[in-house]
């Protein structure tokens, strides 16, 4: 299970996720300089490119992003979509890219959506593995730049791109079945409620926020659209990027997962184990872990990008309490 948003406010724009899973990967910030050689299995190697930072690990030199962006602005991510994902052997009359591959050949070579959704004719999501011991992740993928933002899912029916205002993605069912299902919520508001159930009757307003009565709260993957793109598209944002960072990271915080509240059948828990939030305008990274509710900030231009290998940076895991003193 996981969650990404992706909003332009007037200060910046700010791309994230949760994700949520049964056990840690051990992930780290990951950066590939523009120099480093990226290779495919069915297209040559790319020996310069755009930069790319993001949350992932490194396997046998090779960087496995689950979320990134690269320094002009294009944002990916990669979510769980099990039993829907389809990926199809190689097409030579298309542009053959294993699953895992696609974060680095979009943001490689791609400044925003509009080149992304061009590309997009040519290519067949081939069901390449990496390697005989890393089978391929049946995901959907989103893909956002500072005007627009797409839904990537490729299912036993074909590759299919869609326009995504609604600025959300989860996992299971297809996207086209979120965007329906939010019409079953058109009455949820944010302001204070009128009677509209019988209003020759004299009814209290009792409390606080009744009109929000509905609003999914659970975790499953329906719940977690419906009220992510709830808070997304009514709550304020301003021109203070501090400010957009924390709304957009509490948005993710109301879509998390605990530990102990989704087991598995093997009694494993699916919890959140980390929340990234990228300001694409200006080149940052901000995540907290489960562990470690303190946000950590990182920025591209800290990066020698001289180096032409793989840079790996370790992500703070322990809680670091902010000790007040007694005058």
């Amino acid at each position: 299970m996981c969650t990404a948003i992706n909003k332009n406010t007037s200060s910046s724009h700010f791309f994230g996720r949760n994700l949520d899973f049964n056990f840690n990967y051990d992930e780290s910030i990951v950066i590939v300089p523009n120099n480093y050689p990226i290779k495919f299995k069915h297209l040559p190697t790319m020996n310069y490119h755009y930069p790319i930072m993001g949350i992932g690990i490194i396997q046998d030199d090779y960087p496995f992003f689950f979320d990134c962006i690269n320094d002009q602005g294009l944002a990916f991510a990669g979510l769980n979509f099990p039993n829907n994902a389809k990926f199809f052997d190689v097409d030579e009359s298309k542009i053959n890219v294993a699953p895992y591959e696609l974060p680095l050949y979009f943001l490689s070579q791609f400044k925003n959506v509009k080149q992304v959704k061009e590309q997009l004719k040519k290519i067949n999501i081939a069901n390449t593995p990496f390697s005989n011991k890393l089978p391929l992740a049946t995901l959907h993928y989103i893909i956002a730049d500072k005007n627009e933002c797409i839904v990537i899912e490729q299912t036993k029916d074909g590759l299919f791109v869609y326009d995504n205002p609604y600025g959300v993605l989860t996992n299971n069912p297809p996207f086209t079945y979120h965007i329906a299902n939010l019409s079953n919520y058109m009455n949820i508001t944010n302001k204070e409620v009128i009677n509209r159930f019988a209003p020759n009757l004299e009814l209290d307003i009792y409390g606080k926020a009744l009109g929000a009565i509905g609003l999914p709260g659970d975790s499953s993957p329906t719940s977690r659209f419906v009220k992510a793109t709830f808070l997304l598209n009514n709550i304020r944002f301003n021109n203070d990027d501090d400010f957009n960072v924390n709304q957009m990271l509490h948005i993710l915080n109301n879509v998390s997962t605990l530990k102990g509240e989704t087991l598995l059948s093997d009694n494993s828990e699916e919890v959140t184990i980390y929340s990234s939030m990228y300001n694409l305008d200006q080149k940052q990274l901000f995540i907290r872990t489960y562990e470690n509710n303190q946000i950590s900030k990182f920025s591209l231009d800290s990066i020698d990008f001289s180096k032409n290998k793989l840079i790996q940076i370790s992500i703070p895991r322990k809680e670091n309490y902010y000790i007040i003193q007694a005058d």
